[in-house]
């Protein structure tokens, strides 16, 4: 299954297989959001996942270098 891509609420991105986000995530609000803890810095926070393609390839690479 390919990886998603998520945005925190303090805007980090990160990439996470779904299935490893719907198993560590408490907390689910909508196909989209849930409360996932942020790979950047570690804090709990709502994410989004994200559609790869509103993305730069920048935001990619930044994404692809976080994983949850």
């Amino acid at each position: 299954m390919a990886d998603q891509i998520y945005r925190c609420s303090d805007d980090h991105l990160y990439s996470a297989s779904l299935v490893r986000a719907l198993t560590h995530s408490p907390l689910h609000l909508g196909p989209r959001t849930r409360l996932l803890r942020c790979p950047v810095d570690h804090h709990w926070r709502m994410a989004t996942r994200v559609n790869p393609n509103d993305l730069s390839e920048r935001q990619l690479t930044e994404a692809r270098q976080h994983r949850l």
